[in-house]
């Protein structure tokens, strides 16, 4: 019987098995938490700080259009003029398209830090954060570059067809109704674009990482991960949607006792308020029932996003090492294979 396989770090150096692949992306979430958090935070952070500007932005700028586009049903007599439903519009589209935009970003950060520090996991390693840091900040452009073309190759064709269907469907008659065939029509043509959509944001899946390992341009990225996906699609597929369940159970069952714990420890006060007390108290039972509320929501969407990326990873190495005996080059890498010298290479 031929030796096991050697294990620096939180895998075994050879073809990974579905348990291979749960217990790395757990325990590399276990010992690197801190790094993944940190980076989770200025990612978050800077994306929510971002977007709640551009909203806040946007219904500043058309707030004078705000009511009669949405009470004119109900105070006046016809319907909102193109005046007032452009710019709501518009507004609206802009704070949208940003939000999307800065969701890319914080995605593409968190790939970038995911695929730095599964490196060291791999190998057995520890780096401090500013070193994690630096490095993932250096393939940060790569990174976005890879989620933004697969971004735009896949939501891209849905909100094109969804803009076709919108003028096909403007109204032509005096009741503003939409023809049926055109509506059956729209659904079906939406409904065969998520195969289209889920093939191919498992067949890019590995690109980010690619991009960070192995130092790709965004587009030898995406090529890289088609290559290593070929063959394997199912696979991919099952084991990451797995991990995705997992990751999103975790997460509410996180946020939930920070949810409904902050509103139970804030029920006196609220009471005390509301029966005649101080306003204050009110006050105070809000912000405290948000803070708590924003604390369990950052650390959901920290275990729902890292480990189906973790996962992804692991996914990567486990192509890699089957098609392309990777495993020897990580075990000199990580000193598993006596006398062996680190060697010069890229992974």
């Amino acid at each position: 019987m031929p030796p096991p396989p050697p294990r620096p770090g939180v895998i075994p150096l050879g073809p990974l098995g579905l348990g291979d692949i749960l217990g790395g992306a757990f325990s590399t979430l276990g010992r690197h938490w801190k790094q993944l958090f940190g980076v989770a935070l200025v990612a978050y952070g800077i994306g929510a700080l971002v977007t709640g500007g551009a909203f806040a932005a946007s219904i500043a700028a058309v707030h004078e259009h705000i009511d009669p586009v949405f009470r004119h049903r109900t105070v006046y007599e016809s319907g909102p003029a193109s005046s007032d439903v452009v710019p709501v519009v518009l507004a609206g589209a802009v704070a949208f398209l940003v939000a999307m935009a800065m969701w890319v970003v914080a995605m593409a950060l968190m790939s970038s830090a995911t695929a730095t520090v599964l490196q060291d996991a791999v190998l057995g390693r520890r780096a401090p954060f500013g070193a994690v840091w630096r490095r993932t900040w250096s393939r940060f452009p790569a990174a976005l570059g890879t989620l933004a073309l697969t971004f735009l190759i896949t939501a891209g064709a849905m909100l094109l067809f969804a803009g076709l269907m919108l003028l096909l469907m403007l109204p032509t008659r005096n009741d503003h109704e939409p023809p049926v065939a055109q509506l059956v029509l729209a659904g079906l043509g939406f409904l065969a674009l998520i195969p289209f959509t889920i093939w191919m944001t498992v067949r890019f899946g590995f690109a980010p990482v690619a991009a960070v390992l192995e130092n790709q341009r965004p587009v030898e990225a995406l090529r890289r991960s088609a290559r290593l996906v070929k063959g394997a699609w199912w696979r991919t597929f099952g084991i990451v949607l797995l991990v995705g369940m997992i990751a999103m159970v975790m997460g509410n069952l996180v946020q939930m006792p920070f949810t409904y714990g902050g509103i139970l420890a804030v029920m006196p006060l609220m009471l005390a308020g509301s029966s005649g007390g101080s306003v204050g108290a009110v006050i105070a039972g809000v912000v405290i029932v948000l803070v708590l509320y924003l604390v369990g929501m950052v650390i959901s969407q920290f275990l729902s996003t890292t480990l189906p990326q973790l996962a992804a990873g692991l996914l990567y190495i486990d192509q890699r090492i089957r098609r392309e005996e990777l495993a020897p080059t990580l075990a000199a890498a990580a000193g598993a294979t006596p006398g062996a010298a680190p060697p010069v290479v890229r992974w």
